[in-house]
């Protein structure tokens, strides 16, 4: 057991599976949008777009709950008690219905390259939480110029493209969105400390998920299955989303979250990576290379502070 804790703890295991987790996530972007031809939803239609987000992360749960009943020894420790049902809608409250509430109404008042840039304040969220609610996880002058770094790659990355002006109702919630999500981030390494992260990730996707679908039909949002295709978007679209947050609340459960949450950059970085491949762009820029290796450099800066606090600690 202590060397398999070893191994999630292991900088090239956690490096590994992080970008593994938010190069899956970068495919949500390309991903969507085809969705939301497949099932003609439009643009300004939220109700809608939460239905469909909810009906995502509602399976996404399913399926995680499947693979821990494969892969965990004690399938009953799966079923939530009663101790359970609070902490892991807390986190299903913040990290699933919140986030995505926020962000697809958020986003349809701003440009995705705008939104995009704002992802960012999850990372730097996260980690001033992480300094506040854990004394073993400081912030310190190497962690704010990591993020600063950072998120600098991702300004670069979309630099000139609509990042002008600021209005409540567009930038306003995307931020809050993405506050939320870091919030989520903290709950998420508290609820795990007692629970397998195939029954944190998988329970809190169904609640957040189903969450979304009853607000969406109480606003008068529909889904109607249309073709083979729009069937097999959202079942990737769960999948991806199952496996990467049962990974993720894996690797939070057993690091710092300023170490994991860093890799949070790479999601735009990747998304617009994605989107250009699918959609036939030039993605191999100089700009893209700036960018990517500024991420890389601040996720590099925020993984070395906590490599040398964790080998004083040894």
């Amino acid at each position: 057991m202590k060397d398999v804790k070893n191994i999630k703890t292991n900088v090239f295991f956690v490096t590994a599976v992080a970008v593994l987790c938010t190069l899956l996530w970068g495919t949500a972007f390309p991903a969507i949008k085809t969705g939301y031809v497949l099932f003609s939803i439009d643009s300004s239609d939220i109700p809608s777009k939460l239905i469909f987000a909810g009906a995502r992360f509602f399976l996404a749960g399913i399926i995680v709950l499947i693979i821990g009943i494969i892969t965990e020894k004690d399938k009953r420790s799966l079923l939530p008690g009663k101790k359970d049902i609070a902490p892991i809608a807390l986190l299903g409250f913040f990290q699933t219905f919140m986030q995505y509430l926020l962000l697809y109404i958020g986003i349809t008042y701003i440009t995705g390259t705008k939104s995009s840039v704002l992802t960012s304040v999850s990372t730097f969220g996260s980690i001033i939480m992480s300094a506040i609610f854990f004394r073993s996880d400081k912030l310190g002058l190497r962690k704010i110029a990591g993020c600063a770094v950072g998120i600098t790659g991702i300004i670069v990355m979309n630099f000139g493209d609509g990042l002008s002006g600021f209005t409540l109702i567009g930038d306003g919630l995307v931020i809050l969105s993405n506050l939320s999500g870091a919030a989520g981030n903290i709950v998420s390494k508290k609820v795990t400390e007692n629970r397998s992260a195939a029954k944190a990730a998988g329970w809190q996707l169904t609640f957040g998920g189903g969450a979304l679908i009853a607000l969406g039909s109480i606003l008068g949002g529909r889904l109607s299955f249309q073709s083979t295709a729009s069937v097999l978007i959202l079942l990737y679209l769960a999948a991806m989303a199952g496996v990467a947050f049962m990974l993720w609340t894996m690797l939070l459960r057993n690091n710092p979250v300023s170490r994991v949450s860093m890799f949070n950059l790479l999601i735009p970085v990747f998304g617009t990576m994605w989107s250009g491949l699918f959609l036939g762009e030039n993605i191999f820029t100089l700009t893209n290379a700036a960018s990517l290796l500024l991420v890389c450099s601040g996720i590099f800066l925020v993984n070395l502070t906590t490599d040398k606090k964790s080998a004083k600690k040894k």
